[in-house]
């Protein structure tokens, strides 16, 4: 008999039907229906799949007494409170490096797009104005960037720097010893040092709007911060005011503090590029992830260790 799988994250067409193939699921990523699954007990789930932004509460996990996994879609688990699980004999997996490629593409395109003003040259264009386009705007080859967090997707987003000749700098919560990178022990010294600031950092209160105001005045007028991270990383007053005062040349978010929710302050903003937090929606990174999280669900049932269990705080 196929086990009871409850899905409570967006999860791509192609993913949820081979699921299904293996599974018996219920689909949750609208939150209305996630609200109405959980207001009753539900015996025999034994797996709950989601990520690191939508998470699982205490509430909900009381009313799964079945469930033996809980996966995140992807490296982030913020709100997944894995010692609480574990102290219940629940499994916590998730999928480090199986999305890191894409989010460190989608970081440098909107480092380039914010730079290179690609977005407002774009709408120009489209409304006629090719002839009065001609505008300058810096290279981004031979700066300096700094990195917030040299993890797997920071590592390779540096790489991808190194294509540009970037001067590569990073702040972690302590130094890699595998690195050639200058290491700053503050964000406010990497700010000040760099061109480019890129935020790829997990979420959570150690992480909580570390770019604050002094962070981006620091950062400078022809500073860009881009955020691909977690949303909660970027004061949101702080940037918007950033943004309008010039205190920044641009900024490019995939992420923001309290998404799906748009505050109206960034509405309309010329030197802002938001997307909706699909760096790590790719075909490669969802066949990565479904590989890795069918893995660990099948690992767990058969009552072996799992491969990727989120690690000790």
């Amino acid at each position: 008999m196929k086990a009871h799988l409850v899905i409570i994250c967006f999860a791509p067409d192609s993913v949820r039907e081979n699921l299904a193939s293996e599974f018996n699921v219920d689909y949750l990523a609208d939150l209305d229906a996630r609200a109405a699954f959980f207001a009753t007990t539900h015996a025999g789930v034994e797996i709950v799949l989601t990520n690191g932004t939508r998470g699982i509460s205490a509430a909900e996990v009381d009313r799964l007494p079945d469930l033996k996994l809980v996966g995140a879609f992807g490296a982030g688990y913020e709100n997944i409170d894995a010692k609480a699980l574990r102290a219940k004999g629940i499994a916590v997996t998730h999928g480090p490096g199986t999305n890191s490629k894409a989010v460190a593409d989608h970081a440098m395109a909107l480092l380039l797009a914010s730079a290179r003003h690609i977005v407002p040259m774009n709408q120009i264009v489209q409304q006629g104005g090719w002839s009065t386009a001609n505008y300058q705007w810096p290279c981004v080859y031979g700066k300096r960037l700094g990195i917030l967090g040299l993890g797997r997707i920071g590592m390779e987003i540096a790489r991808r720097g190194q294509g540009f000749d970037l001067e590569i700098a990073y702040h972690n919560r302590s130094a890699r010893d595998d690195v050639a990178f200058a290491y700053h022990d503050s964000l406010l010294s990497l700010a000040a040092w760099s061109d480019f600031l890129i935020c790829a950092g997990p979420g959570g209160p150690a992480t909580q709007h570390m770019v604050n105001g002094p962070v981006l005045a620091a950062l400078g007028a022809s500073g860009i911060v881009v955020n691909i991270g977690r949303g909660s990383i970027i004061d949101t007053a702080a940037l918007v005011e950033a943004l309008e005062n010039d205190i920044i040349g641009g900024a490019g978010l995939d992420v923001l503090d309290g998404e799906p929710t748009i505050p109206d302050a960034i509405i309309g903003l010329k030197n802002l590029i938001v997307t909706p937090h699909v760096a790590g929606r790719a075909p490669e990174a969802s066949v990565a992830k479904y590989d890795l999280f069918v893995k660990n669900v099948r690992l767990c049932l058969s009552g072996q260790p799992v491969a990727t269990p989120v690690p000790d705080a």
